[in-house]
């Protein structure tokens, strides 16, 4: 595995640390789907991001551009809630 690769799926950890409850839940679901190997205890799901096919990582990947770009849009409709709210009391 090159460095540049490695790198990558070291940001691919950084970013699944940020998942909430339904979002770990999909991933988990996305590593069944792609018949990963992975290990269940009462702690939570373990899988070994530098083995996973590259189907997975994509799958992955997509996930993750998903899962950002649902925050950040929920993130500003929210904001335009609050200030139409502001707007409405004034």
């Amino acid at each position: 595995m090159s460095d540049t690769e490695f790198e990558k799926r070291k940001q691919i950890m950084e970013d699944i640390r940020t998942f909430n409850r339904a979002e770990q839940e999909e991933l988990y679901r996305i590593l069944r789907r792609c018949s990963e190997e992975l290990s269940e205890n009462r702690n939570g799901i373990f899988f070994d991001l530098m083995s996973l096919k590259q189907e997975t990582v994509d799958n992955i990947k997509e996930w993750i551009s998903f899962c950002k770009n649902n925050r950040t849009s929920f993130e500003s409709r929210e904001k335009e809630l609050s200030n139409l709210m502001k707007q409405a009391d004034d």
